[in-house]
């Protein structure tokens, strides 16, 4: 077992049977089908469609490529679904996929509703600027619906220890949200993803109801439900994406995005490695070393492509290759080391790199708004908006949390 002691959100009180592959293994509730299978020592989980190339877990949400799966639910199945998106249940079933799914083919039974909405602020994303948006916009008395895709609200909050107004981050999130559920003319959505915007506010919204339950639901419960919703002002606050970083072996087991083996140990509670390189060039992936080496996992080495001056303080013990990069990753099966632009190779067993970070403005985009190049944040950034929407936050290209909370504040 690769379970950190004292880590993460999950409830070690109540223990879950599952299968992956045939084999049965055992997580815990608040897990995700990817957290558990790395907490059970499973790091290869499907294999490449042409070549059969194996496949690992290399994030820890929607933007992981290959962790694949077919999940059996209900008497059927359901293919191509995220391992780092499938919430873990009692006697849940998967299989890794070779990079494509089978169709059931028997109809499905489940129920699938739809429900109409209108409001005054729709709040896209439950992050800080997200939750201060909608904070500030329920204050009014205002109609606010906030929308979140993961099944709590935090976004990045809840990937690390961080302060707002000198308390701990999470105890304001737990304000706004008490605060959210308190006033009669907000409501909050989770597992609920925005898929769609459309003219004068026009927002689609689907929303998961009962994947994540150990039993059936019951009778006259829909699966999913989608949100048709009117809103007077959308506020999106859909957050960014970190990027990979290309090079040879970039797709082998053990390398993993640093934002998202930074969530494995302080959301899971999981150790990803036992000894770490982190390839960066941005600050956060200093943040994700620094996570990594709180939770006890060796840091061997920190590579920045950066000149060696202003940047952030190693974990004791690592090596600082800064002007340098990772050239390629060695092993096969999984990553066993690091080459590095000298031809030295160091030795690891998770190789957690960061190329940055990309405001996630395709919502933005469909809805009719431009974007712009901005070299600072290294991606396009929201620019002429549609009347009726602002982006916030990191998803408007600042990651900073204090200028997040503004901005949110202001968009609210």
């Amino acid at each position: 077992m690769k379970r950190l002691e004292g880590r993460g959100r999950v409830d070690r009180s109540a223990p879950l049977k599952f299968s992956f592959d045939g084999r049965e293994y055992t997580g815990l509730r608040g897990d995700t089908l990817a957290s558990a299978l790395l907490a059970n020592g499973v790091d290869v989980v499907g294999t490449s469609v042409y070549r059969g190339r194996p496949r690992g877990i290399s994030a820890a949400g929607l933007e992981d490529p290959g962790a694949l799966v077919q999940v059996q639910r209900g008497g059927g199945s359901e293919p191509m679904l995220r391992a780092t998106e499938v919430e873990l249940f009692n006697g849940l079933c998967a299989e890794g996929l070779a990079g494509r799914g089978r169709l059931d083919p028997e109809p499905d039974r489940a129920l699938y509703d739809r429900l109409y909405a209108h409001c005054d602020v729709l709040v896209i994303g439950g992050g800080p600027a997200g939750l201060a948006a909608a904070d500030v916009a329920a204050a009014t008395g205002a109609r606010v619906m906030l929308a979140e895709s993961w099944c709590e609200l935090g976004g990045d909050l809840l990937d690390g220890p961080q302060v707002i107004d000198g308390s701990p981050a999470l105890d304001w999130v737990a304000g706004v949200a008490a605060r959210l559920q308190a006033a009669s003319e907000a409501q909050v959505l989770c597992r609920a993803t925005a898929i769609g915007v459309y003219d004068a506010g026009y927002v689609l919204i689907a929303e998961r109801r009962t994947d994540h339950l150990d039993q059936e639901p019951p009778l006259g419960v829909s699966r999913e439900r989608l949100w048709h919703v009117r809103a007077k002002r959308v506020v999106l606050a859909a957050g960014s994406l970190e990027r990979p970083i290309a090079f040879a072996g970039n797709d082998r087991p053990g390398v993993m995005l640093a934002g998202a083996a930074r969530a494995y140990v302080e959301r899971w509670g999981v150790a990803p490695g036992t000894r770490a390189v982190v390839f960066t060039g941005n600050d956060s992936g200093y943040d994700a070393a620094a996570s990594l080496a709180g939770a006890g996992i060796t840091v061997a080495a920190v590579v920045d492509p950066r000149p060696d001056g202003d940047l952030p303080a190693l974990p004791a013990g690592s090596e600082h290759l800064t002007g340098s990069m990772v050239r390629s990753a060695v092993g096969e099966s999984h990553v066993t080391g690091a080459e590095v632009g000298s031809g030295r190779v160091v030795v690891c067993d998770l190789l957690a790199v960061s190329g940055g970070w990309s405001p996630a403005v395709h919502l933005f985009s469909q809805a009719g708004g431009s974007v712009r190049w901005d070299a600072r944040v290294g991606g396009f950034v929201p620019d002429r908006a549609p009347a009726e929407m602002i982006a916030v936050g990191s998803c408007a290209g600042t990651h900073a949390l204090d200028g997040c909370l503004a901005e949110g504040a202001a968009g609210g």
